[in-house]
């Protein structure tokens, strides 16, 4: 018998639908930073379902063997949070981690995951940290600069291709995040008290502040932190200290931060000469997701991250983004495409513009000796773009 026509193309359009996963299926995102890292686990319909907290899981400073097992460590705990068995594996896990930019590591570091803890996963998705920050934010591409501990920024263009400028470590790299601008601190203190180099202000408040956050009288007693017992996070906690000294109003203090600002910016300027067109010329301009506790001082920065993108002229509008909720969510979208699952991703809620930079309603600069900075910035306000946090151009 012939079927109704109707009928044939009512079944025809059904096979194309796509299924409708369940809520069983699970989904996990780690997201890895310098000194701890987070696990998001969702159901197949985007449901977060639980989180967990764990430690740094950066390969090139604790071995392949030991990233594998506190990343289990941390899937396991997830999975005894939502009474998952220990035997049966999450469906796909994203891993976004600090010191996953290089695909030979990233296939050893999955291969060790499924070899020896196959209970864990049946699957992962592996890349960078930044990668994990974009895809939380932008479905379409832009840019994410991370300056937390160290620093790191990478492109996502809308045909899939990225460009990266950074991510090369403390010994090369890292400029503009806390662990720079602590040791830029503790340098210009070494060499103005050895009278190698005067520091460009007094260090009256940041070498007593050394002497106090170390607990130490001297230089020579701080060389241990420097040397022997050394640890990246530590010296980056300095930054804190140096951030109470720009509420005082301190000279060096201001001066660090307005350095780290305008290295954060060459970043920018960096990757943004290979972004599409498109990216820069949407509504917003060029959209730069900023990721690490570095930015909480942003408005110590602020004047020379925009100096030296208004200068080097390679960017005519950008909008500044924080994420509203951890990276991990960008690993879960990594790890849900891995494996085919579609659901419904709430970029614009993961982000919030805190900042909206264009060429047009830039003020007047002018340099002085120790900087650039903005004239007629009053006068200029009612021209602005002025946003909810009341920040404006």
């Amino acid at each position: 018998m012939m079927m109704p026509a109707d009928v044939v193309q009512e079944a025809a359009i059904s096979t194309q639908i796509k299924p409708q996963y369940s809520e069983d299926i699970r989904i996990g995102g780690v997201e890895g930073g310098a000194t701890h890292s987070t696990l998001v686990i969702l159901d197949g319909k985007g449901a977060r379902l639980t989180e967990v907290k764990g430690p740094h899981t950066n390969h090139w400073v604790i071995g392949i063997d030991e990233a594998a097992a506190r990343l289990s460590a941390m899937i396991e705990k997830g999975k005894q949070n939502l009474d998952i068995p220990e035997t049966i594996p999450l469906d796909c896990v994203g891993l976004t981690l600090s010191g996953c930019e290089e695909e030979t590591t990233n296939r050893k570091l999955v291969e060790t995951l499924l070899k020896t803890y196959p209970q864990s996963a049946k699957d992962y998705v592996i890349g960078s940290d930044t990668l994990g920050s974009i895809r939380t934010g932008l479905e379409t591409g832009g840019i994410v600069l991370i300056a937390g501990t160290g620093s790191n920024a990478l492109l996502l263009n809308p045909d899939g291709k990225t460009h990266g400028c950074g991510g090369w470590g403390h010994m090369m790299g890292d400029e503009g995040g806390a662990y720079w601008i602590a040791h830029r601190a503790c340098k210009y203190v070494f060499d103005d008290i050895d009278g190698l180099v005067e520091a460009p202000e007094p260090i009256s408040y940041v070498w007593p502040a050394m002497r106090s956050y170390f607990n130490v009288n001297d230089r020579n007693s701080i060389l241990p932190y420097l040397y022997a017992n050394f640890d990246k996070s530590t010296i980056g906690e300095f930054t804190k200290e140096i951030a109470i000294g720009c509420e005082k109003d301190d000279p060096l203090c201001l001066k660090l931060f307005e350095e780290a600002g305008q290295v954060l910016a060459k970043h920018v300027n960096a990757v943004s000469k290979k972004a599409h067109n498109d990216l820069k010329l949407a509504h917003g301009g060029l959209k730069v997701i900023c990721v690490g506790s570095v930015w909480k001082s942003w408005k110590y920065m602020k004047n020379g991250f925009m100096n030296e993108i208004h200068n080097k002229r390679l960017v005519d509008e950008l909008s500044l983004l924080h994420l509203t909720t951890t990276s991990a969510l960008g690993a879960c979208y990594l790890a849900a495409e891995k494996i085919n699952c579609p659901f419904a991703k709430p970029y614009d809620s993961n982000v919030e513009i805190f900042f909206h930079y264009k060429r047009d309603h830039y003020p007047e600069m002018r340099k002085t000796e120790h900087s650039i900075e903005l004239k007629n910035q009053t006068s200029d306000c009612n021209n602005a773009y002025v946003h909810g946090n009341g920040e404006s151009t």
